[in-house]
């Protein structure tokens, strides 16, 4: 795919808070994100193969794939937990199975809570599809600093990281999933779906082409 020619929006390079690295957001992120996956067979999850309902309890991994699942932030925007994120199929028939924070041990699903994915090993790219219009992915590296902050610009909208430097302090150790948050510290942090992550990327030139013009209008914060 050329993406020079199928991007419309202005060619500027993405902003971030880590030099050699990139955010890459929306649906011309998401095919080049799931055609490295067929090209290179790497990490996938569809969240199919779990039946509805499945707990994901904090610290296993569940899969066998070195990605792990837990809920780490309460329904009013503080830390809690570790709890299970929950696979579901009650957002939308069309996704299929989704995950989801949840709020207590057993309980059902929660659209409030906020969650995170850990990998076993860092990866230099990851990227998933957030369901809510006002969700927030943060991307972190093995020492926790923050990468990346990403507002959906979209209420489906996929978001990936990408790491243009043999630098491991830019590949991704963590995911956190959460929302922009009201004054009591609700917020709407909604369903994930399609989890891609890799160690293996394009050359540089074909990474800089990638991140021109993917990362318009996006929206960042260093906290």
């Amino acid at each position: 795919m050329n993406l020079i020619t199928a991007i419309s929006c202005a060619s500027i390079v993405a902003a971030t808070s880590v030099a050699g690295a990139g955010i890459m957001f929306g649906s011309t992120a998401e095919l080049e994100f799931a055609q490295l996956q067929l090209d290179l067979n790497e990490g996938f999850l569809d969240f199919e193969s779990a039946p509805v309902g499945t707990n994901l309890l904090p610290g296993a991994d569940y899969f066998g794939v070195g990605a792990r699942f837990a809920s780490i932030i309460s329904t009013h925007g503080q830390p809690f937990g570790p709890e299970h994120v929950e696979v579901t199929g009650q957002y939308n028939a069309s996704y299929g199975h989704t995950i989801v924070g949840s709020p207590f041990q057993f309980g059902s699903d929660d659209g409030r809570v906020g969650y995170e994915i850990t990998f076993d090993s860092l990866q230099r790219r990851a990227g998933i599809r957030r369901i809510s219009g006002a969700a927030l992915t943060s991307f972190y590296n093995a020492d926790g600093d923050l990468l990346y902050e990403h507002l959906n610009t979209e209420s489906h909208e996929f978001v990936g990281w990408m790491a243009d430097s043999e630098d491991q302090s830019t590949w991704v150790a963590r995911m956190v999933m959460d929302a922009v948050r009201d004054s009591s510290g609700v917020g709407q942090v909604g369903y994930s779906d399609d989890l891609y992550f890799g160690t293996i990327v394009p050359a540089p030139a074909g990474i800089t082409a990638l991140l021109l013009g993917v990362g318009c209008l996006s929206y960042s914060r260093r906290r």
